[in-house]
């Protein structure tokens, strides 16, 4: 029942992490931890990062799983919303304009952002190529088609 309780916790929010499977199942620190440990022994589930684990089930790809570890963290995922919000595909976002829309300081969205480019879920884009400077980048996602099916899929 416990083991059962995890698993469907952990199939509905894939990357879900300790805590909040102790969160959303209403069980004990002890008991979710018996059975992560029980459930990786027999390869049921996988442990990704080893600082903040994720939970996946062995049947998600590791390249969904890399997407979903960085859109389960909260800044990255504000910034992401606002790509899939924009009716635009190709509309171009600024770092400032990011920044005043999810209401984070500068140096904490340049870190998403970063993140999200490096992982090829968004791309810089530069605006005016006759200046250099850093207020002249932009940034649009990437294959936005494929993060709509992954949002449905994975409940992100």
């Amino acid at each position: 029942m416990r083991r059962d309780t995890i698993i469907r916790t952990i199939d509905k929010r894939p990357g879900i992490s300790f805590n909040g499977i102790v969160q959303e199942t209403g069980l004990s620190n002890g008991v979710v931890s018996h059975y992560l440990i029980k459930l990786m022994e027999t390869k049921e589930i996988e442990k990704e990062d080893t600082i903040r684990g994720k939970y996946f089930l062995k049947k998600i790809s590791k390249k969904d799983r890399i997407i979903i570890t960085h859109l389960r963290q909260k800044t990255n995922n504000d910034i992401f919303k606002i790509f899939m919000k924009n009716l635009n595909y190709e509309k171009i976002f600024t770092q400032n304009e990011i920044s005043k829309k999810i209401n984070k300081s500068a140096s904490t969205v340049s870190v998403s952002l970063k993140v999200l480019h490096k992982n090829n879920i968004i791309e810089r884009v530069i605006l005016n190529k006759s200046s250099k400077i850093t207020s002249d980048i932009g940034y649009r996602i990437l294959n936005r088609d494929l993060y709509e099916k992954l949002i449905m899929k994975y409940n992100l």
